[in-house]
């Protein structure tokens, strides 16, 4: 049985779908109120903002430039070289203290008093003593672990193995342990 020539078949076995042409509607948008803004009433206003604002920002520029001190001084902080020059000063102070004892206690056992170019010269001995030190000892690390290494190898090959006494010899190195 076939469908009803009105139903909206064809030929080609599908159903054809028609489509009825409506009017376009018309959009309703909701009706927007403008509120006129009276020019005369609003550019004083604005002339008063800005030459307010100019006025707060010339201020600032005014009382920073000509204000005695710096910006640093009103905060209460101080700048990288006054911290710098006050250490300084601090550091020279405590080496001036520290040599008035040290001249007080030689001076009560009879001995010379000692001056600021003594004190450095013995700062530098010192210092040149400890990395002599240093070095002899990180030479006598470095022969020890040498002597594993080397002792490790000979033992693979079926030699004896050298002795730190040995090695001092053939080199004409007198190491001694530090102390």
């Amino acid at each position: 049985m076939s469908p009803p020539p009105d139903s909206g078949s064809h030929p080609g076995g599908g159903i054809a779908i028609f489509k009825t042409r409506e009017p376009p509607r018309k959009l309703r948008l909701p009706r927007v109120v403008t509120v006129r803004v009276d020019s005369a009433a609003v550019d004083p206003f604005a002339i008063v903002l800005l030459g307010g604002l100019v006025a707060v920002i010339l201020w600032i520029w005014l009382l920073g430039r000509y204000y005695p001190g710096s910006g640093l001084e009103q905060l209460g902080l101080r700048s990288a070289r006054e911290i710098s020059e006050s250490r300084e000063a601090l550091e020279a102070e405590d080496l001036d203290q520290m040599l008035r004892a040290h001249n007080a206690r030689r001076r009560a056992r009879g001995e010379r008093e000692m001056t600021v170019a003594d004190l450095e010269m013995r700062v530098m001995e010192d210092q040149r003593d400890l990395r002599r030190r240093r070095e002899a000892y990180l030479a006598d690390q470095e022969l020890d672990q040498l002597l594993e290494v080397t002792n490790e190898r000979r033992r693979k090959r079926g030699l004896p193995e050298r002795t730190r006494a040995e090695v001092e010899r053939e080199f004409g190195q007198k190491s001694s342990p530090p102390s």
